[in-house]
């Protein structure tokens, strides 16, 4: 049974659609060889989930990248997918990370960088 999965799904007769993402292979691959404190992975997997939603969503070929950085403990987040669910992460922190589930006392004061490279056409980025 594969542990990654995306699956997408329709309510006949209503204009309800969705997308259900698992990525348990990939997440775990993530982590290997980092050690990261668990407000760290919890991040790094929420940013996973939203750039492997974002990529089947835009129904493009490309990729996404989804980077976090600012000035608090966690100073880097970031996120690259492609139209293939090829995904891969990386954090940067320092000093004690607080155990929470807020972004903004991970990042501090900071900004979050939207990516989009599309295999043909021009690349756009949003802050």
């Amino acid at each position: 049974m594969a542990k990654d999965s995306l699956h997408r799904y329709l309510f006949d007769g209503i204009s309800v659609r969705g997308e259900m993402v698992q990525l348990s292979d990939t997440y775990q691959r993530m982590l290997e060889g980092h050690n990261y404190p668990a407000p760290v992975q919890r991040l790094l997997g929420e940013l996973l989930v939203a750039t492997s939603l974002l990529t089947a969503t835009l129904k493009f070929e490309g990729s996404i990248t989804i980077q976090l950085q600012g000035d608090g403990p966690v100073s880097l987040a970031v996120i690259n997918g492609n139209h293939n669910q090829q995904l891969r992460g990386v954090a940067r922190f320092s000093g004690e990370v607080p155990d929470s589930e807020k972004v903004s006392d991970l990042i501090g004061k900071g900004h979050m960088v939207i990516t989009i490279e599309p295999e043909k056409g021009e690349r756009y980025q949003a802050l």
